[in-house]
Formats: C-alpha cells, structure tokens, sequence
C-alpha cells in the first residue's frame, strides 16, 4: 500500500472518526488502492501524472470522509514520491544497459530482410514493366528480337599437279570472262588462255570470314543478312587468299532473305538464302546460297517418321534489258531468261534410339542452259555482237563439254584470214536426278554418319551435240580423248553420271574441347553429270569431270574452336592426264 494510504488509515484511527459502514470503507480503499498502483506504473517509465489521485482526494473531500487539509497533505506527500522516483531512474540508467549518447535500433532478422528485400525489387520491375522504363539486367525489347552469328577460318592451302599432266587445257571460262576471244590468232602462234597444270603452289595462306544477323520480325516472319570475304564474286566460295601486297579485302552480300512460317511445318523463303536442300557436296559446293523463292514442307506421319518436300525457283542468268548496246530496238536479245526449277522429296525415319536415316530424291531442271548457235554474223562490217551472246554461262569453272557460238561469216576483204572473236557456250542442257541418303547412328558414344549420293544429267544425249547443227558447225571443242598425234585429238568422251560415298567417324561438326572426326569419302563426277560453275572449289579446284578420294580430320581445342587437316586427291575421268592434290591445313572459329 502506498505510504500516503498508509498515513490516511492511521490518521483516522488516531482521531477516532466514526466511519461509514464497513462495505463504503471497503471500495474506498480498494479505489484508492488501485489508483495508487496505477501511479506506481507510471513511475517505472516517466514522470508519473497525479490527475487520477488529485482527483480521487478531491472525491474523499467531497465525501466528507478526509478534510482538505489531509488532502493537500496527501497531494504534496505524492508529489513528491513521484519527484524522488524520476531521480532514481534518471541515475539508474536504462535496463538495457545502454549509456548516454547511444542510438537505439530495431533488429530485424536477416530472413525478413531478404523477404523485404525481394517485395521491393519485384514491385520496382512490375512498375518498370508496366510503365515502360528500364528494368535490372534487361534489354531494350527490340534486342531479344535480334541474333547475330559468325565465322572466321585461317587456312594454310597447297596445290600438288602431278608431273605427268597434259600441259594444254584451255581456260574456256576465261575466254568467256576475257573474251570474246579471236580464235585465228591461234594459227598466227597465239595461245588462248591456258590452265596451269604443272605448276605447284605451296603454302598459301587464304582465309573464310563471315559475320550475319537474323530479326525475328513477328510470331511469323524471320529475316537475315550475312556479308562474307571472296577474292571475286564466284558463287561457289568465300575464299579469299591473303597477301596481294598486303590490299585490303573483299566483303560481299552473301545472303539477304525473308522467311515466312504460318506453321511449324511449312514456310516459303525469298532472297539469296543457305542451301534448302538435303544434299552432299557432289552437285552443290557446300558454300553455295541459292537465290529466289523456296516452298518447304513437313508431313509427320508417326513420332518417328516424317516426310518432307522442297520447291523452288531460282534464277541463273537474266538477259540484260539493253543487250545489244549496239544494236537497235528489233535487235535486241530475246528474254533468255536461264531457271533452275528444283523439287526435292524426302524423309527422316528415326528407326532406333540414336540412329536415323534421312533420304531424299530431287530433280533439279535447269532451264535453257544449253548455247545456241548464232545466226550468220557479219562481224567485219563493225558490229560487236551476234544474235546468241546472251546464251554465254554467266559463270562456268570447267569440265562440261562446249562449243564455238558465233557462225561468224568470213570477211569480203580477207576471206582466208579474218578476224573471229567467239565466245564459248555449253553442248548440253542439265536436268539432274538426284537421290541422297545419310545414316546416322552410334558405337557406344561415337557418332558415325555414312552418306551415299548418286546423281544423272537426263537431258544428256551424246550424239545431240555433233548432230544439232549442220556442216560440223556447233561441234564440241573439249573432252576428246588424248591422239598419239601431235596437235590432234582422239575420240569425244563424255558422261552424265556421278556418285559419292564417305563415312564420317566422330562428331560431324566439333564444337567443344576434344570433339572429333575422321571423314573418307570418294567422289565421281563425268564431264556434263551437273553444272559445272557450282561445284565445291576444294576437289580438283572445281568443275566437273573429276574423280579421287576426300580425307578430313577435325579436332576441337577449345569451345566453338577447332583445327581440320583435309586431302583432296584428284584426277581427271577422261581426257589427257590431269591429276591435282589440294592439301589444307585450317583453324576455324563460330560465334
């Protein structure tokens, strides 16, 4: 009991007060009781506040049951208790122990910091999103919308010609790219421009360099754009050998295309595009884009097997608008215009766990590829065309069997020496079928693919290139057989077929550290089998009329990184003797 109660019970004791019945006496002091406890509290923590007692002495006042006196006795005798009470506790100091000058702090445990953490950085990026500024570690929208890709590859390159090869193959591809090229200075001790097949060239170093990008335009439209190296504009390489006195180089457009894919299953291409078709290097070099618009499909039939077909159009050669420049408006050239109309069918059969073996047949119809003799051309009255230029191959490498375009008429002032400038066209058109196969399985953890390709010219017709023109005009000029007499020529040998067989031990394409491969395959191509102007530049430097064996090995020495070491042994199939090494030594790189 607080001592100022105290003092109250033995005040009125003392006097001897008559009190009011026990029950009244009774909730007085439990009241006054409670307010002294209350004021107790207080104390513990602040300066305690006396309105409660001041007013419960004034209700005992009112009541009659102390004198004011006694109250203000009592009031001040709390006062000061409550006074005494704060001294205490300004001395003690806090109960936590902290001293004077400390900052009090809440802890927080680390598992609620993390929780708080994490809201706060989702609620920023929901309101970065939702009101289109950056959010963390983000890129523009734009950007995730973009690819880009590339390659690099540093060859060391040599060229073996075997001592025993014919020294007099004519360049007709640079007759056509030089010419047209006047055939009587022949007889005047003159020589057309000849091949070097004697000759080594050692260690040459050339490089490939490919940098591209691919936009994804909407849920269904993709596009890409790819430049590349080349010494020239050739459709069949990007190759391009260093040196030349140390000139910059070459970049060319080497893809731009638009792709449209309303399903997973079908889309059309258009631009200069990567090869669409299931193929080897047998017909296509392995670096040729084709141009034009290509249709492909999928059908599946069953989880492990599914169909395929390919269609396109692909333009070769236009005919120029204003050729002849020479010649007026009724003379001009016809639209000559040379397609390849391409359809290839085919599967993919998965018949085992790790193996698969995808197979196709195509037929590639190549379009009024054939030249066409011109009509008589009078060139000595100053013109500088004939009515079938246009007909000249754009590109062509060598091989296939051709023949001497222009009937050019003998000049009225000379008619035993006159000039004749010719260009040079094919014999025959070129309508390839075409079956490919490639099996890919594995021996334990070591992938193995073999590849089977065989291939005809349909359109071939031996007899059709002495017979299509009379008084021996329009005859081939290339692929005879050697003459044991000097100067001469043996029998026309020629053939539309070719084959490829090879099998690859090792991952086909090594992209990680210590991936490799071992490839041995074995190519045959006749003279007139396929074009010649897209064939793989690696054998026999290009062209048709070509057989040999194809060594590579790869091996990677460090991630997307890897060094290959390739044999090209080649010989001609018919004809005087011609027979080249290509030996490369590579590091390549993609990104």
């Amino acid at each position: 009991m607080p001592p100022y109660l105290e003092n109250v019970m033995k005040f009125r004791t003392a006097n001897h007060h008559v009190w009011r019945p026990r029950r009244s006496v009774l909730c007085i002091a439990i009241g006054l009781l409670l307010a002294g406890q209350a004021a107790a509290a207080l104390a513990q923590d602040a300066a305690p506040s006396t309105n409660a007692t001041v007013n419960l002495i004034r209700l005992m006042v009112k009541k009659g049951l102390i004198t004011q006196g006694e109250a203000d006795g009592l009031i001040k005798q709390a006062d000061d208790e409550a006074l005494q009470a704060q001294k205490a506790a300004a001395t003690a100091g806090p109960a936590d122990g902290a001293q004077p000058g400390d900052v009090r702090a809440v802890y927080v445990p680390q598992n609620v910091r993390n929780e708080i953490r994490e809201q706060v950085k989702q609620e920023v990026i929901a309101q970065a999103k939702s009101e289109h500024w950056a959010a963390p570690d983000a890129l523009p929208e734009w950007l995730d919308r973009i690819s880009w890709y590339g390659d690099v590859r540093v060859r060391d390159e040599s060229w073996y010609y075997s001592r025993k090869n014919s020294p007099d193959f004519i360049n007709y591809a640079a007759l056509n790219q030089n010419g047209p090229y006047d055939i009587n200075s022949i007889t005047q001790g003159v020589a057309p421009p000849i091949l070097n097949s004697t000759q080594n060239r050692l260690n040459m170093l050339r490089m490939q360099a490919h940098i591209g990008i691919k936009v994804k335009l909407g849920d269904t439209v993709t596009a890409g754009v790819r430049i590349g190296s080349g010494n020239d504009n050739n459709p069949v390489s990007t190759t391009q050998t260093l040196g030349g006195g140390l000139v910059k180089k070459n970049l060319w457009l080497d893809q731009a295309w638009v792709r449209w894919q309303p399903s997973q299953y079908y889309s059309v291409t258009a631009g200069r595009m990567p090869t669409p078709f299931l193929q080897t290097d047998l017909i296509f070099s392995p670096e040729l884009n084709f141009d034009g618009v290509i249709g492909h499909g999928e059908f599946p039939v069953t989880d492990d097997l599914k169909g395929f077909v390919t269609a396109g159009a692909i333009p070769i050669q236009y005919t120029s608008n204003n050729a002849p420049t020479q010649a007026f408006g009724n003379q001009k050239y016809g639209a000559g215009d040379k397609w390849m109309w391409a359809t290839q069918l085919g599967f993919t059969w998965k018949f085992a766990e790790d193996a698969q073996w995808r197979a196709a047949l195509a037929y590639y119809f190549f379009n009024r590829m054939q030249g066409q003799l011109s009509a008589p051309c009078a060139l000595y009255t100053g013109i500088n065309y004939c009515s079938t230029d246009n007909t000249v191959p754009d590109y062509m490498q060598w091989g296939n069997t051709v023949f001497l375009l222009r009937d050019i008429v003998p000049s009225t002032s000379s008619p035993t020496n006159y000039a004749q400038p010719q260009f040079v066209g094919l014999s025959y058109n070129y309508h390839v079928a075409d079956l490919v196969n490639k099996v890919d399985f594995k021996v334990g953890e070591t992938p193995i693919e073999l590849q089977a390709e065989y291939e005809r010219n349909m359109a071939y017709h031996m007899r059709a290139a002495f017979d299509r023109y009379p008084n021996g005009l329009g005859v081939p000029v290339n692929n005879y057989l050697g003459s044991s007499t000097p100067g001469g020529n043996g029998p026309y040998k020629s053939g539309p077929v070719g084959w490829l067989l090879r099998g690859i031990i090792g991952t086909p394409q090594p992209m990680a550290l210590n991936e490799w491969n071992i490839a041995l395959g074995y190519k045959y191509l006749q003279p007139d089998a396929t074009l010649d102007g897209l064939t793989d530049q690696n054998f026999h430097l290009g062209g048709t009329n070509a057989k040999g064996f194809i060594l590579t090995a790869d091996y990677g020495i460090a991630q997307r990184t890897w060094l290959s070491a390739r044999y090209f042994g080649a010989k001609q199939v018919y004809g005087p003797p011609f027979t080249l090494d290509v030996v490369q030594f590579e590091i390549s790189t993609k990104f």
